[in-house]
Protein backbone atom coordinates (compact mmCIF):
# COMPACT_ATOMS: atom_id res chain seq x y z
CA UNK A 1 0.00 0.00 0.00
CA UNK A 2 1.64 3.00 -1.03
CA UNK A 3 1.67 6.31 1.26
CA UNK A 4 -0.39 8.46 -0.60
CA UNK A 5 -3.17 5.90 -0.82
CA UNK A 6 -3.07 5.24 2.94
CA UNK A 7 -2.94 8.93 3.79
CA UNK A 8 -6.38 8.92 1.21
CA UNK A 9 -7.80 6.38 3.63
CA UNK A 10 -6.94 7.38 7.12
CA UNK A 11 -8.01 10.87 5.66
CA UNK A 12 -11.58 9.38 4.73
CA UNK A 13 -11.94 7.54 7.93
CA UNK A 14 -10.72 10.95 9.94
CA UNK A 15 -13.30 12.90 7.88
CA UNK A 16 -16.25 13.08 10.70
CA UNK A 17 -13.39 14.63 12.61
CA UNK A 18 -12.19 17.85 10.68
CA UNK A 19 -11.75 21.08 12.50
CA UNK A 20 -12.60 23.68 9.89
CA UNK A 21 -16.47 24.38 10.04
CA UNK A 22 -17.83 24.27 6.53
CA UNK A 23 -20.71 26.82 6.14
CA UNK A 24 -23.68 24.64 6.50
CA UNK A 25 -22.35 23.50 9.49
CA UNK A 26 -21.74 27.28 11.43
CA UNK A 27 -24.23 27.63 14.19
CA UNK A 28 -25.85 30.01 16.31
CA UNK A 29 -23.97 33.56 17.20
CA UNK A 30 -20.97 32.57 14.84
CA UNK A 31 -22.85 31.32 11.44
CA UNK A 32 -23.07 34.70 9.74
CA UNK A 33 -19.63 35.41 9.91
CA UNK A 34 -18.55 31.67 9.07
CA UNK A 35 -20.43 32.20 6.01
CA UNK A 36 -20.11 35.69 5.15
CA UNK A 37 -18.09 36.71 2.18
CA UNK A 38 -17.24 40.16 3.04
CA UNK A 39 -13.88 40.50 5.23
CA UNK A 40 -14.34 41.08 8.86
CA UNK A 41 -11.77 43.66 8.23
CA UNK A 42 -14.32 45.79 5.95
CA UNK A 43 -17.51 45.27 8.30
CA UNK A 44 -18.26 41.56 7.90
CA UNK A 45 -19.83 39.60 10.48
CA UNK A 46 -16.92 39.52 13.75
CA UNK A 47 -16.57 35.94 15.04
CA UNK A 48 -17.71 36.17 18.54
CA UNK A 49 -16.79 32.62 19.83
CA UNK A 50 -13.49 32.63 21.97
CA UNK A 51 -13.00 28.43 21.41
CA UNK A 52 -12.78 30.00 17.67
CA UNK A 53 -10.26 31.29 14.93
CA UNK A 54 -11.75 32.53 11.58
CA UNK A 55 -8.97 32.35 8.42
CA UNK A 56 -9.89 34.30 5.18
CA UNK A 57 -7.82 34.00 2.04
CA UNK A 58 -7.56 37.42 0.36
CA UNK A 59 -5.22 36.85 -2.21
CA UNK A 60 -1.65 35.99 -2.58
CA UNK A 61 -0.05 35.44 0.84
CA UNK A 62 -2.97 37.96 2.48
CA UNK A 63 -4.51 36.24 5.25
CA UNK A 64 -7.26 37.65 7.86
CA UNK A 65 -7.11 36.21 11.28
CA UNK A 66 -9.95 36.92 13.31
CA UNK A 67 -10.10 36.12 17.19
CA UNK A 68 -11.39 37.01 20.13
CA UNK A 69 -12.30 40.33 18.73
CA UNK A 70 -9.47 41.21 17.23
CA UNK A 71 -8.17 41.61 13.18
CA UNK A 72 -5.05 40.21 12.45
CA UNK A 73 -4.11 41.10 8.65
CA UNK A 74 -1.46 39.15 7.68
CA UNK A 75 0.57 40.85 4.91
CA UNK A 76 -1.44 43.50 3.42
CA UNK A 77 -1.24 43.72 -0.43
CA UNK A 78 -4.70 44.34 -1.40
CA UNK A 79 -5.49 47.22 -4.10
CA UNK A 80 -3.35 44.92 -6.72
CA UNK A 81 -3.74 46.97 -10.02
CA UNK A 82 -6.44 47.26 -12.48
CA UNK A 83 -5.25 44.12 -14.30
CA UNK A 84 -5.74 41.72 -11.11
CA UNK A 85 -8.88 40.09 -9.43
CA UNK A 86 -10.19 42.73 -6.67
CA UNK A 87 -9.45 40.94 -2.96
CA UNK A 88 -12.09 42.15 -1.33
CA UNK A 89 -10.61 44.57 0.74
CA UNK A 90 -10.38 48.27 0.00
CA UNK A 91 -7.82 49.77 1.84
CA UNK A 92 -8.69 53.60 2.56
CA UNK A 93 -12.31 51.60 3.27
CA UNK A 94 -11.30 49.07 6.34
CA UNK A 95 -13.30 49.28 9.40
CA UNK A 96 -11.41 47.30 11.84
CA UNK A 97 -7.44 45.91 12.29
CA UNK A 98 -5.57 45.74 15.19
CA UNK A 99 -2.13 44.64 13.55
CA UNK A 100 -1.18 43.60 10.25
CA UNK A 101 1.82 41.12 10.50
CA UNK A 102 4.45 41.65 7.23
CA UNK A 103 6.42 38.63 6.31
CA UNK A 104 8.80 41.11 4.12
CA UNK A 105 9.16 44.58 2.64
CA UNK A 106 8.06 43.59 -1.27
CA UNK A 107 5.52 45.33 -2.54
CA UNK A 108 3.44 42.54 -3.05
CA UNK A 109 3.29 41.95 1.20
CA UNK A 110 3.32 45.58 2.39
CA UNK A 111 1.76 48.12 -0.59
CA UNK A 112 -1.00 48.92 1.53
CA UNK A 113 -0.12 49.00 5.11
CA UNK A 114 0.06 52.96 5.17
CA UNK A 115 -3.39 53.68 4.14
CA UNK A 116 -4.58 50.67 6.78
CA UNK A 117 -2.61 51.77 9.72
CA UNK A 118 -3.59 55.33 9.05
CA UNK A 119 -7.17 54.93 9.34
CA UNK A 120 -7.16 52.32 12.06
CA UNK A 121 -4.22 52.75 14.05
CA UNK A 122 -3.25 49.56 13.62
CA UNK A 123 0.20 48.11 14.80
CA UNK A 124 2.55 47.03 12.15
CA UNK A 125 4.79 44.07 12.72
CA UNK A 126 7.84 43.11 10.52
CA UNK A 127 11.51 43.51 9.94
CA UNK A 128 13.89 46.50 10.59
CA UNK A 129 14.04 46.94 7.26
CA UNK A 130 10.57 46.64 6.44
CA UNK A 131 9.60 48.86 9.32
CA UNK A 132 11.87 51.60 8.13
CA UNK A 133 10.30 51.14 4.30
CA UNK A 134 6.89 50.91 5.81
CA UNK A 135 7.33 54.68 7.74
CA UNK A 136 8.32 55.87 4.51
CA UNK A 137 5.28 54.96 2.96
CA UNK A 138 3.33 56.66 5.37
CA UNK A 139 2.78 54.37 8.02
CA UNK A 140 2.48 56.63 11.74
CA UNK A 141 5.26 56.93 13.71
CA UNK A 142 4.73 55.05 16.54
CA UNK A 143 2.86 52.23 15.14
CA UNK A 144 5.88 50.02 13.70
CA UNK A 145 7.42 47.27 15.50
CA UNK A 146 10.54 45.53 14.39
CA UNK A 147 11.22 42.59 14.97
CA UNK A 148 14.80 40.56 13.77
CA UNK A 149 13.65 36.87 14.91
CA UNK A 150 13.63 35.07 18.48
CA UNK A 151 10.79 37.93 19.86
CA UNK A 152 7.67 36.93 21.53
CA UNK A 153 4.79 39.31 21.03
CA UNK A 154 1.53 39.22 23.35
CA UNK A 155 -1.73 40.02 22.15
CA UNK A 156 -5.26 39.11 23.69
CA UNK A 157 -5.30 35.60 23.64
CA UNK A 158 -2.74 34.56 21.68
CA UNK A 159 1.47 35.10 22.23
CA UNK A 160 3.51 35.36 18.41
CA UNK A 161 6.72 34.36 17.92
CA UNK A 162 8.62 35.61 15.51
CA UNK A 163 11.54 33.50 13.63
CA UNK A 164 14.02 35.03 11.03
CA UNK A 165 13.39 33.06 7.91
CA UNK A 166 14.84 33.62 3.83
CA UNK A 167 12.77 34.73 1.22
CA UNK A 168 12.67 32.44 -2.00
CA UNK A 169 15.56 32.37 -4.82
CA UNK A 170 14.20 33.16 -7.82
CA UNK A 171 15.66 33.25 -11.44
CA UNK A 172 15.60 36.78 -13.42
CA UNK A 173 15.30 35.31 -16.16
CA UNK A 174 12.58 33.05 -15.26
CA UNK A 175 10.33 36.18 -13.74
CA UNK A 176 11.54 38.12 -16.96
CA UNK A 177 9.93 35.42 -19.66
CA UNK A 178 6.89 35.63 -17.41
CA UNK A 179 6.13 38.73 -18.05
CA UNK A 180 6.83 38.30 -21.87
CA UNK A 181 4.23 35.49 -21.34
CA UNK A 182 1.44 37.71 -20.03
CA UNK A 183 2.25 40.23 -23.25
CA UNK A 184 1.53 37.43 -25.61
CA UNK A 185 -1.71 35.79 -24.40
CA UNK A 186 -3.44 39.01 -23.15
CA UNK A 187 -1.41 41.42 -24.39
CA UNK A 188 0.70 44.40 -23.22
CA UNK A 189 -0.46 46.98 -20.47
CA UNK A 190 -2.07 50.21 -21.72
CA UNK A 191 -0.60 53.23 -20.55
CA UNK A 192 -3.06 53.52 -18.15
CA UNK A 193 -2.18 49.95 -16.24
CA UNK A 194 1.09 50.48 -16.55
CA UNK A 195 1.30 54.06 -14.33
CA UNK A 196 -0.84 52.30 -11.93
CA UNK A 197 1.49 48.72 -11.75
CA UNK A 198 4.57 51.07 -11.69
CA UNK A 199 2.86 53.09 -8.62
CA UNK A 200 2.36 49.71 -6.65
CA UNK A 201 5.57 48.52 -7.35
CA UNK A 202 7.21 51.18 -5.71
CA UNK A 203 4.68 50.67 -2.36
CA UNK A 204 7.68 48.57 -0.81
CA UNK A 205 11.49 47.78 -0.83
CA UNK A 206 13.64 45.87 -3.43
CA UNK A 207 16.67 46.28 -1.02
CA UNK A 208 19.05 42.64 -0.64
CA UNK A 209 18.72 42.42 2.41
CA UNK A 210 15.03 41.78 2.21
CA UNK A 211 16.54 37.88 1.00
CA UNK A 212 18.17 37.28 4.45
CA UNK A 213 17.64 39.54 6.88
CA UNK A 214 13.98 40.70 5.87
CA UNK A 215 11.96 38.23 5.79
CA UNK A 216 10.04 36.84 9.17
CA UNK A 217 8.34 33.94 9.91
CA UNK A 218 5.44 34.19 12.36
CA UNK A 219 4.14 31.71 15.11
CA UNK A 220 0.22 32.21 16.55
CA UNK A 221 -0.13 30.27 19.94
CA UNK A 222 -3.18 30.78 20.71
CA UNK A 223 -4.46 30.27 24.97
CA UNK A 224 -5.90 26.80 24.15
CA UNK A 225 -2.43 25.53 23.12
CA UNK A 226 -3.60 25.54 19.09
CA UNK A 227 -0.47 26.95 17.13
CA UNK A 228 -0.52 28.57 13.51
CA UNK A 229 2.26 29.53 11.56
CA UNK A 230 2.69 31.63 8.66
CA UNK A 231 5.47 32.14 6.16
CA UNK A 232 4.75 34.47 3.46
CA UNK A 233 7.84 33.08 1.31
CA UNK A 234 9.50 29.60 0.90
CA UNK A 235 13.00 29.50 0.88
CA UNK A 236 15.99 27.79 2.30
CA UNK A 237 15.13 26.65 5.67
CA UNK A 238 17.34 28.79 8.12
CA UNK A 239 18.58 27.82 12.03
CA UNK A 240 15.59 30.72 13.16
CA UNK A 241 12.91 28.86 11.18
CA UNK A 242 14.60 25.30 12.61
CA UNK A 243 14.52 26.54 16.05
CA UNK A 244 10.87 27.83 16.39
CA UNK A 245 9.75 24.45 14.90
CA UNK A 246 11.95 22.70 17.34
CA UNK A 247 10.08 24.99 19.87
CA UNK A 248 6.52 24.38 18.62
CA UNK A 249 6.21 21.11 17.94
CA UNK A 250 3.83 19.72 15.52
CA UNK A 251 1.08 22.40 14.85
CA UNK A 252 -2.44 22.64 13.83
CA UNK A 253 -2.27 24.84 10.69
CA UNK A 254 0.50 25.75 8.87
CA UNK A 255 0.12 28.28 5.92
CA UNK A 256 4.03 28.18 3.69
CA UNK A 257 3.89 29.97 0.39
CA UNK A 258 3.60 27.98 -2.47
CA UNK A 259 4.89 30.48 -5.41
CA UNK A 260 8.32 31.25 -7.42
CA UNK A 261 8.55 28.62 -9.41
CA UNK A 262 6.28 28.47 -12.01
CA UNK A 263 7.09 24.27 -12.80
CA UNK A 264 5.23 22.92 -9.56
CA UNK A 265 8.19 20.14 -9.62
CA UNK A 266 10.28 22.92 -8.98
CA UNK A 267 8.49 24.76 -6.44
CA UNK A 268 7.38 21.50 -4.79
CA UNK A 269 10.62 20.87 -2.90
CA UNK A 270 10.91 24.32 -1.52
CA UNK A 271 7.62 24.26 0.12
CA UNK A 272 7.51 20.89 1.07
CA UNK A 273 10.66 21.26 3.09
CA UNK A 274 8.96 23.87 5.16
CA UNK A 275 5.59 22.00 5.63
CA UNK A 276 7.55 18.88 7.07
CA UNK A 277 9.35 20.86 9.64
CA UNK A 278 6.53 21.41 11.34
CA UNK A 279 4.59 18.94 10.80
CA UNK A 280 0.86 20.85 10.91
CA UNK A 281 -2.40 18.47 11.20
CA UNK A 282 -4.11 21.35 8.50
CA UNK A 283 -1.45 23.11 5.73
CA UNK A 284 -3.40 25.89 3.56
CA UNK A 285 -1.05 27.76 1.04
CA UNK A 286 -0.79 30.81 0.29
CA UNK A 287 0.75 32.85 -2.57
CA UNK A 288 -0.15 30.73 -4.84
CA UNK A 289 -2.76 33.07 -6.91
CA UNK A 290 -1.65 35.43 -10.34
CA UNK A 291 -0.21 38.51 -9.96
CA UNK A 292 -0.62 39.66 -13.10
CA UNK A 293 2.59 39.87 -15.13
CA UNK A 294 4.83 38.32 -12.22
CA UNK A 295 3.37 34.79 -11.15
CA UNK A 296 0.60 32.48 -12.72
CA UNK A 297 -1.97 30.90 -10.93
CA UNK A 298 -0.10 27.76 -9.65
CA UNK A 299 -2.24 24.40 -9.31
CA UNK A 300 -1.89 23.26 -5.62
CA UNK A 301 -3.08 19.56 -6.17
CA UNK A 302 0.76 18.57 -7.59
CA UNK A 303 1.69 19.90 -4.13
CA UNK A 304 -1.27 18.24 -2.04
CA UNK A 305 -0.47 15.01 -3.65
CA UNK A 306 3.53 15.33 -2.35
CA UNK A 307 1.91 16.53 1.11
CA UNK A 308 -0.28 13.19 1.12
CA UNK A 309 3.13 10.88 0.46
CA UNK A 310 5.46 12.77 3.33
CA UNK A 311 2.41 13.37 5.75
CA UNK A 312 -0.09 11.11 5.42
CA UNK A 313 -2.31 12.59 8.47
CA UNK A 314 -2.21 16.11 7.27
CA UNK A 315 -5.42 17.83 5.85
CA UNK A 316 -4.76 19.73 2.94
CA UNK A 317 -7.05 22.87 2.29
CA UNK A 318 -7.24 24.51 -0.83
CA UNK A 319 -8.87 28.51 0.61
CA UNK A 320 -11.66 29.80 -1.65
CA UNK A 321 -11.03 33.50 -1.94
CA UNK A 322 -13.01 35.79 0.45
CA UNK A 323 -14.63 32.73 1.65
CA UNK A 324 -14.09 32.25 6.27
CA UNK A 325 -12.51 28.98 7.00
CA UNK A 326 -13.53 28.70 11.11
CA UNK A 327 -11.42 26.40 13.18
CA UNK A 328 -12.49 25.29 16.78
CA UNK A 329 -9.37 25.65 18.58
CA UNK A 330 -11.04 24.82 21.95
CA UNK A 331 -9.05 21.55 22.76
CA UNK A 332 -5.82 21.02 22.45
CA UNK A 333 -4.24 19.63 19.57
CA UNK A 334 -3.42 16.12 21.98
CA UNK A 335 -7.26 15.53 23.18
CA UNK A 336 -8.39 15.43 19.30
Amino acid sequence: MTNRYLGLKLFAAAAVGLVAITPSQAAGRDANACRSLVPTAMGGPMLSDPGKIMLRWLSTSNYELVYRGQVFLLDAYFDRGPRNRPTGVVPGEVKQVDAIFIGHGHFDHMSDAAPITQKTKAKVIGAPITIETAYKLGVPEGLGTAVAGGETLKFKGVMVDAALAQHSTLSRDVLDTLGKLYDLDAGPATPEQAEAEKAILAKGTFAPDVITKGTIAYAFTFDTGYKLVWIDSAGPVTEGVRALAQKLGPVDIAIVAYQGHPVAQTQIPVTLELVKLFRPRIFMPAHHDQIFGTFVDLGVEPLFEAIADALPGTQTIAPLHRRPNCFDISKKRGSR
